[in-house]
């Protein structure tokens, strides 16, 4: 996968074209976000139903800092931003009222044949919250 197609991911995602993200993904692919915290999803419906209720609480948007093709894999630097949206609640990440979560990860991306994740392992180094 090259960076133009990833980046067509990362359009998908950012503009919560749920639709578009899920060609992305293989049919079994597995997620781990967080085994400490039972965050590992398998499967694409698995994945696509953590983000849809996500994302009607929180406004995440992810951008590229480093991007690299291993041909079968991918190794990308993202930083994103998770911007609460009033009134709404979620249980996936620690927001508190009145903040913004700014995170840098680092994710792992294993390729199938067809091009599609068959897995995903991301690992957060950076996270600050700010003042919205």
């Amino acid at each position: 996968m090259d960076r133009a197609r990833y980046e067509r991911y990362l359009a998908a995602f950012n503009g919560k074209d749920y639709d578009t993200l899920g060609e992305f993904y293989a049919d079994d692919v597995e997620f781990v976000l967080s085994e400490e915290r039972g965050l590992k999803f398998h499967g694409r419906d698995a994945i696509l139903n953590l983000y849809r209720p996500f994302h009607q609480a929180v406004d995440e948007r992810v951008e590229i800092v480093r991007f690299a093709d291993g041909g079968d894999f991918l190794a990308v630097e993202v930083n994103a931003e998770f911007r609460p949206i009033p009134g709404r609640q979620q249980s996936v990440i620690d927001l508190p009222p009145g903040k913004v979560l700014k995170v840098t990860t680092f994710a792992f991306y294993d390729l199938g044949p067809d091009d599609r994740f068959t897995r995903i392992r991301a690992s957060s180094y950076s996270r600050r919250y700010e003042d919205t």
